[in-house]
């Protein structure tokens, strides 16, 4: 049976929920871990970064459901994907962090995992899981390597 567009809102609301009460049990205590995979992250993961990915909607709900679906798990997206490379922030955009790193993972549709590492010296924090169509509208050049 073919899933409607109406199928995958209802999937990615319910999704979305249970990330949202994932996300409450980060809140007394951060989730952290290491990651080595195209280059070395020390992690954190807190409620208001879940609350931030499953916030952000594309039009495609079966993307949303997927993005959704992938933010219960952000470790295990982090080690299965590919390391697409980092850019500098856009002047006026995001001035508490220093860089963005990219990481690309396909299931059912290209989905990438923004992450971000603070100017403060700190960890690197999940910012947004984003489709192909967002990725090359919105993200200039990478470089490729480890970041600054």
């Amino acid at each position: 049976m073919k899933r409607t567009q109406d199928d995958f809102y209802i999937e990615s609301k319910r999704l979305r929920k249970e990330v949202l009460q994932l996300a409450e049990r980060l809140k007394e205590h951060p989730m952290h871990f290491t990651v080595n995979n195209g280059i070395t992250m020390e992690v954190e993961i807190t409620k208001s970064d879940l609350k931030t990915i499953v916030s952000k909607a594309s039009r495609d709900n079966k993307f949303n459901a997927i993005k959704n679906a992938l933010a219960k798990d952000i470790p295990s997206f982090l080690k299965k994907a590919e390391y697409l490379g980092w850019r500098t922030i856009l002047e006026g955009k995001h001035e508490e962090s220093a860089f963005f790193v990219y990481f690309d993972r396909e299931i059912g549709v290209r989905s990438i995992l923004a992450m971000r590492k603070m100017k403060n010296g700190g960890p690197y924090k999940p910012y947004a899981i984003i489709d192909q169509h967002a990725f090359e509208t919105t993200v200039s050049e990478l470089k490729k390597g480890t970041p600054l």
